[in-house]
């Protein structure tokens, strides 16, 4: 008989610890869904503010295609009128018509494109 009282004891504290144990698991199972769903959430979040920042990007980078394309036409236009052209035309006609002027009288500002 003193076997059946142990016994008895024994399956009384495994189910107690058995309930406990279930109520345990219960509680990690929803805080790691609750974590995932956390997770699922900032994901979303961080997928959002990568594509809001990547069309920022694309519409930052064609308005500076665009500048730049601006700022090769002026640069252009610019060589294409240049006055240091006129003034190298200038040169060249005089010295065609008189080969005897001296180098030092060919200065002229030449224009720096960068």
């Amino acid at each position: 008989m003193e076997q059946e009282e142990p016994d008895s004891e024994i399956k009384a504290i495994l189910a107690k610890y058995n309930t406990q144990e279930s109520n345990i698991d219960e509680l990690l199972e929803t805080s790691i869904e609750n974590k995932q769903r956390e997770q699922t959430q900032c994901n979303i979040i961080k997928r959002q503010n990568r594509v809001e920042c990547l069309q920022k990007a694309i519409s930052r980078n064609k308005e500076i295609l665009k500048e730049l394309e601006i700022v090769k036409s002026t640069l252009r236009s610019k060589a294409i009128y240049s006055p240091s052209e006129m003034q190298w035309d200038d040169i060249c006609r005089k010295y065609k018509e008189n080969p005897a002027l001296q180098v030092t009288t060919w200065r002229c500002h030449l224009p720096v494109f960068v």
